[in-house]
C-alpha cells in the first residue's frame, strides 16, 4: 500500500503527537510505502508557527524511511482539473489533494474537507 501524508499528519508524527491507531498501525507495516510531498516540506519551513527547521523536515522523512514526492506535471495537469469550492481553497492542501490523485494514492488525513473531491481517498481511523 502506498500512502501520501497530508501535511497534518506528518507534522503530528514530526511532534509525536498520537495518530489514530488504525493509521499508525498501517504506517508501521513494512509493505507500507510512505510519500511525503515536497508541498508539505514547503509548508511546513515557511509556516513559522510549525517551528520545524529544514533539517528537522528532512530527518523527519529519512526516520520514516519516506520517499520524497516531487510536483509533476501529471500533478499540475490534477490540479488544473479539480474544483474550487469556495471553503477551501488553500493552495497546499489542494496541491497534496491533485498530487494523491494523480499517483492513485490514499492520502492520510484528518482534515474533513478534503471528503468534497472526487476519486480521492481519504484514510483517518
Amino acid at each position: 500500500m502506498k500512502l501520501l501524508l497530508d501535511t497534518n499528519t506528518f507534522v503530528r508524527w514530526l511532534t509525536d503527537t498520537p495518530l489514530p491507531r488504525g493509521v499508525e498501525r498501517i504506517l508501521a507495516k513494512q509493505q507500507t510505502e510512505i510519500l511525503v510531498s515536497i508541498v508539505t516540506c514547503w509548508e511546513v519551513v515557511m509556516k513559522p508557527k510549525l517551528g520545524r527547521s529544514t533539517a528537522e523536515v528532512e530527518a523527519g522523512i529519512a526516520d520514516l524511511d519516506a520517499v520524497l514526492l516531487p510536483i509533476k506535471f501529471t500533478h499540475l495537469d490534477a490540479l488544473s482539473r479539480m474544483p474550487v469550492f469556495a471553503h477551501h481553497r488553500d493552495p497546499f492542501d489542494r496541491m497534496l489533494i491533485a498530487q494523491a490523485i494523480a499517483e492513485d494514492v490514499s492520502i492520510v488525513s484528518s482534515d474533513m474537507r478534503f471528503g468534497g473531491y472526487q476519486r480521492l481517498r481519504v484514510l483517518w481511523d
